[in-house]
């Protein structure tokens, strides 16, 4: 077993090791997180500017027959002019679906790298700005990925949605966090018992995983996880989570898998101290579905702040209580109404990705968007 001093974030380790350090290891981001642009707040830009550019946006879809697809944390302003709003499999879907000549996508890079490897050639792909990259996709390095693969010839390789291209071309296959069991399953039931399965590389979503193979009555043998995280996730604690339960005893709790306190909360239910309808764990785009189902009034939101806009356009008469109010992911808050603008009028940050790596990330990100 590796000793604890010696594990940095990104490296791969058996499942239960990797469990036991979840709280031990250094999860924090390895790039540098950037300053949230003032225009990121929809009210640092006067009312009049803001409908003017909204306008322009409208206008430049129709122009260029071109359509929007933004992530649920990007501003509402944003959220206001897309074609579609959801989360990273959706948009995938919804992107490979589409037959428009320009596909611009505010999210985070990552995401604009899928449009661009499963695009038709008359397309092209936009993000409004390069900087919006991922502090969980910093951690899987493909270099790693590849030794683990030397050593493990038989080994299937899953890795979640928020990695680079270069890190699903070595992957056989993709999941989001909304289809992340069903992927499981898939593999668990196609796949001989004795071949090792490397989940990456959010640590806390392989916690989910891991109970989800016990559950399945898979030995956990078989499972290895990388340590890795999303800086903004990973700080949702267990204590966030608890003193607004304390605040709000009668409200629901939806909790992201990639949250900080996934671990604690799951032992919550399965010791029954909280009833599982209470509790739940839901997909980004799964947390706006829930919202409409439950019939609590209340509900305690553990994700990025920004899904809560979505969600109260899902069910207004709700009232959502971010667990953390300081869950801002800074990465996203780089999409600004004026750069999508820009991006439109000018076709400015074309995405483009290295032909040959797309046509091997494709076959993990086909199997993501057929499965679940």
């Amino acid at each position: 077993m590796a000793s604890i001093d010696e594990v940095v974030a990104g490296e791969i380790l058996p499942a239960k090791e990797a469990i036991s350090m979840l709280d031990q290891v250094d999860l924090g981001p390895t790039i540098d997180i950037p300053e949230i642009p003032p225009e990121a707040d929809p009210d640092s830009t006067p009312l009049e500017e803001r409908e003017r550019m909204k306008k322009e946006i409208m206008r430049l879809k129709t122009e260029r027959n071109a359509i929007v697809l933004s992530h649920n944390y990007v501003q509402s302003d944003i959220q206001d002019v897309s074609d579609a709003v959801g989360d990273s499999l959706f948009l995938a879907r919804e992107g490979a679906k589409s037959d428009a000549d320009v596909l611009c996508e505010p999210s985070v890079l990552f995401m604009n790298q899928i449009l661009a490897a499963m695009k038709k050639p008359h397309q092209t792909v936009l993000a409004p700005d390069l900087g919006a990259v991922c502090s969980l996709a910093a951690h899987a390095d493909p270099e790693r990925i590849r030794e683990w693969k030397a050593n493990h010839p038989r080994g299937l390789v899953i890795s979640y949605v928020n990695t680079y291209l270069d890190v699903k071309a070595e992957s056989d296959y993709c999941c989001a966090s909304a289809n992340a069991a069903m992927v499981l399953e898939h593999v668990l039931t196609h796949s001989d018992p004795d071949q090792p399965i490397l989940f990456l590389p959010d640590v806390f979503l392989g916690f989910f995983a891991a109970k989800f193979i016990e559950k399945s009555g898979y030995p956990l043998d078989r499972l290895w996880l990388m340590l890795g995280a999303c800086h903004v996730h990973e700080a949702i604690r267990p204590h966030h989570v608890n003193e607004q339960m304390r605040l709000h005893p009668e409200a629901a709790v939806v909790v992201h898998p990639e949250c900080g306190c996934t671990s604690a909360c799951m032992r919550q239910v399965t010791t029954g101290l909280v009833p599982e309808d209470l509790l739940q764990f839901r997909s980004t785009q799964g947390m706006v579905k829930l919202v409409r189902e439950v019939p609590q009034e209340t509900i305690i939101v553990a994700t990025e702040v920004g899904n809560l806009y979505p969600m109260s356009k899902a069910a207004p008469e709700k009232t959502l209580v971010p667990a953390s109010r300081e869950a801002l992911c800074a990465f996203m808050k780089q999409n600004t109404l004026q750069n999508l603008y820009i991006s439109l009028r000018d076709m400015v940050h074309e995405v483009e990705v290295d032909p040959d790596l797309a046509e091997r990330a494709k076959v993990p990100i086909e199997r993501m968007i057929s499965i679940g």
